[in-house]
């Protein structure tokens, strides 16, 4: 049972969501070198540019120049993956899309403009790295169609990387069954053995966010599974309620609107007041358009993929025992709320209920309850492994 309130690293993108161009422009953005893999033109409301990075530079400069009209794209420390030709348009406000490597210090890229513009930009989270989008604030032309320049192909290919989060511990016991078993010590067994099972198989890189009875707060949990370059985020927790009646595996979902049932309500309020014992920062108490910035950088997608995991996981969990409710619920949980990894929570089973506790104590039911996780991983893992990865490309190489 999770039991603090949601911290996001990228609070620092927060400030850096949308800003306009007046002149000149830096854009802070997390530090690291970083490598341009393509951009994308897209036409929605106004003319759109997306340039994908395999993770963040350290600073993006933007500036305007007249006589003729450009705009000036500079990403200090980043490089090319490849060479990309210069990109020409037939109509439309932007002429042509130019790249110049200027040594290791920065990537150059312009764009030749037939008008001039009133650009803005926001920064936006993605697997693998960061997005820098920029919307050249002009109406698109009824001939622009979207365009794509790409240099995926060049890239190393890598494994899925799944962190596996072992709810609670140290200070924090979690849950006390009516044996005194602490759901701590179950988490860290059954996360250690799905560990092992993820490691063994193709394809996938597993990580513990911890593999000792310590405490680790929200912010380092999300930290660690990021540093990680995870693709997947599974906490793994044993569900506890009034009614020691209640049986059975619950898989969650992110919920920004609330929970979808009572008992997901009553969770999701518990460990939320239980938050502030620990000095976490609570994403309700942020003043509210910073709220809705940070929510609305990358969620809803994010929310797609972790729904579809989870009901991967919750149809192996059906196999092993009762399931408390028959489709993937929903709720605030404060572990769930990286804005850029899918994530899911995994009420094993009730360890307020005596039958439940005598069986999370049992190694063997432990191992059968690592064993469908890893099934639905895996299974969700062969349909969404993102590209890049070795799973992606044996995807594509069967065409599905």
């Amino acid at each position: 049972m999770v039991a603090r309130v949601a911290i996001l690293s990228v609070l620092q993108l927060a400030t850096l969501a949308i800003a306009t161009v007046l002149g000149g422009i830096t854009v802070p953005l997390l530090a690291g070198d970083a490598k341009l893999y393509g951009f994308r033109l897209v036409q929605q409301e106004n003319v759109m540019l997306h340039f994908d990075l395999d993770s963040a530079t350290a600073t993006a400069e933007l500036f305007s120049l007249a006589d003729p009209d450009r705009l000036v794209i500079d990403l200090p420390g980043a490089t090319l993956a490849t060479q990309m030709p210069t990109e020409s348009f037939p109509q439309g406000v932007i002429r042509s899309i130019r790249y110049a490597q200027h040594g290791e210090q920065f990537l150059r890229v312009v764009l030749d403009l037939r008008q001039s513009v009133d650009p803005s930009y926001r920064i936006v989270p993605r697997q693998g790295g960061q997005r820098l989008v920029v919307d050249l604030g002009v109406k698109g032309s009824p001939g622009l169609v979207r365009t794509e320049s790409r240099a995926v192909d060049t890239v190393p290919l890598r494994d899925a990387v799944v962190a596996i989060d072992a709810g609670h511990g140290g200070r924090d016991p979690g849950a006390v069954g009516q044996r005194k078993t602490l759901e701590k010590d179950i988490t860290l067994a059954v996360a250690r053995r799905l560990y092992e099972r993820l490691r063994d198989q193709p394809g996938i890189t597993p990580v513990l966010i911890r593999d000792s009875d310590v405490y680790v707060d929200l912010r380092e949990r999300m930290n660690i599974a990021r540093e990680h370059g995870a693709d997947l985020f599974v906490s793994i927790h044993a569900d506890a309620i009034n009614r020691r009646e209640a049986k059975g595996s619950s898989v969650y979902t992110l919920s920004l609107d609330g929970a979808s049932s009572e008992a997901a309500a009553w969770l999701a309020r518990s460990e939320n007041e239980s938050a502030a014992l620990y000095g976490d920062v609570a994403l309700d108490e942020l003043e509210g358009n910073l709220r809705q910035t940070i929510l609305s950088l990358a969620q809803s997608a994010t929310m797609e993929l972790s729904m579809e995991a989870g009901a991967d996981v919750l149809g192996e969990l059906k196999g092993v025992g009762a399931v408390h409710k028959a489709s993937v619920e929903q709720a605030a949980f404060a572990v769930l709320k990286s804005p850029d990894i899918p994530s899911i929570l995994i009420e094993t089973a009730f360890i307020s209920n005596l039958q439940e506790e005598k069986k999370l104590r049992s190694a063997r039911y432990q191992e059968e309850l690592a064993r469908a996780i890893e099934l639905g991983v895996v299974r969700y893992l062969a349909r969404r492994a993102p590209a890049g990865t070795h799973l992606a490309a044996a995807r594509r190489r069967q065409g599905s």
